[in-house]
């Protein structure tokens, strides 16, 4: 019975060992394999993420392996610097990257002036990259399709077009005619003179804003001159020998010196009439009925007017240069009135007086047959039989009534 017993503790502790073995086994192969998974896993995580990039700058080439990474990181990585990316293209877990050699130039338009990087490149193809636009018409500096170098100025100039209409004044032709009907030195004006208007039509063409050039389009005459017509005295006076007593007062002679002094011998304050006798004797002095358009000299002699402008006056006498011949082709004499005959037309009657047409002064009733080079817009030259006339009025505001024919 004793090695009965004896035998049954022997198995089992045979069994007991043959269980502690196995598990042993079972520990060690877990272990192994959770050792394998350490080293695996990084491995093929490495693999899994790694990603290739080729580079060139066109010289030589290089291979950065990065996981994942940059581009910028790569191209460090592989020594390249100083350069910008000319091209780059993915296929799957490679990159290829092409280098270039970076340049700076400066974009000029109208509106603004910026710095820009490129590389090699036309410099329509740096206009696009930048978003500049262009019109066919367009002055780009260089040509598009020239090859842009280091610090190149590229300059864009809008090009555009307007019309233009321009209307000037056709002056009209003097005639003179010559007639036996009136005495010889005498003139009278038959038909006053009128200016025309020519419209010219340009063409304009703009850069960046500012005229540039212009080319007629078209012309046309708006308004055809006429010509003023003035009849010149050829009939010689008769020549009588009349016996005058010498209490019989002489008759006064405008463009005699006895004329002249008998002009001054009344107020010297006042504007010598000299000469005036022989044209017009209007005191000074106006009423204007604006209403109606008469002013109202005052010796009771009216005139009507169409129009009326405020002028700057200054005079001018017989000896001055031109001599006695107007720009018309008739004598000076007192109420003759240079103008610009823009402003007031050659033949035109006139009325001159003091600003305010008060009492102060008046120059009375006058004709524009004279010009002056120095008689632009609005103003008007007075004409007096002497310097010391002249000198007396010297410059003055005026009123100029047009009269009507």
């Amino acid at each position: 019975m004793k090695e009965k017993r004896q035998g049954g503790w022997e198995h089992i502790w045979l069994r007991e060992q043959r269980r502690e073995s196995v598990y042993s086994g079972l520990i060690s192969a877990i272990a192994g394999i959770m050792l394998l998974l350490v080293v695996i896993v990084p491995v093929a995580l490495v693999w899994l993420t790694a990603h290739d990039y080729v580079i060139t700058d066109g010289s030589r080439y290089e291979v950065v392996r990065m996981h994942p990474g940059s581009v910028s990181e790569a191209c460090e990585k592989a020594g390249f610097q100083g350069l910008t990316i000319a091209g780059l293209r993915e296929e799957s877990r490679t990159t290829y990257i092409t280098l270039d050699h970076q340049m700076s130039a400066q974009i000029v338009t109208a509106d603004q002036s910026f710095l820009v990087w490129f590389t090699a490149c036309t410099v329509g193809e740096l206009l696009e990259k930048n978003g500049v636009d262009y019109g066919a018409d367009d002055i780009i500096t260089p040509d598009l399709d020239e090859w842009l170098t280091e610090d190149t100025e590229v300059k864009v100039v809008r090009v555009t077009y307007e019309t233009d209409s321009v209307v000037e004044a056709i002056p009209f032709e003097i005639e003179t005619i010559e007639t036996d009907t009136l005495p010889k030195g005498e003139q009278r004006i038959v038909q006053y003179g009128a200016s025309g208007e020519k419209e010219t039509v340009f063409n304009v063409t703009l850069h960046d804003g500012v005229e540039a050039s212009r080319e007629v389009m078209r012309e046309r005459v708006r308004t055809v001159p006429r010509s003023c017509r003035i009849q010149q005295g050829t009939a010689e006076p008769e020549v009588r020998e009349i016996a005058t007593p010498d209490d019989v007062q002489q008759p006064v002679n405008a463009t005699s010196a006895s004329a002249y002094a008998a002009g001054q011998a009344g107020d010297t304050t006042a504007l010598s009439t000299a000469g005036r006798s022989q044209v017009w004797s209007v005191p000074a002095g106006i009423r204007d009925d604006t209403v109606n358009k008469v002013i109202t000299a005052g010796d009771g002699s009216s005139f009507s007017y169409s129009s009326v402008i405020n002028v700057k006056a200054t005079a001018y006498h017989r000896v001055e240069e031109g001599g006695l011949t107007t720009a018309t082709g008739t004598t000076t004499r007192y109420g003759t009135v240079a103008v610009d005959p823009r402003v007031i037309p050659l033949g035109s009657r006139v009325y001159v007086v003091s600003e305010g047409g008060d009492r102060s002064w008046s120059y009375g009733p006058g004709l524009a047959e004279d010009t002056g080079g120095l008689i632009k817009g609005s103003r008007v030259d007075l004409f007096f039989m002497t310097g010391e006339e002249a000198e007396d009025f010297g410059v003055r505001a005026a009123k100029v009534y047009i009269l009507e024919d």
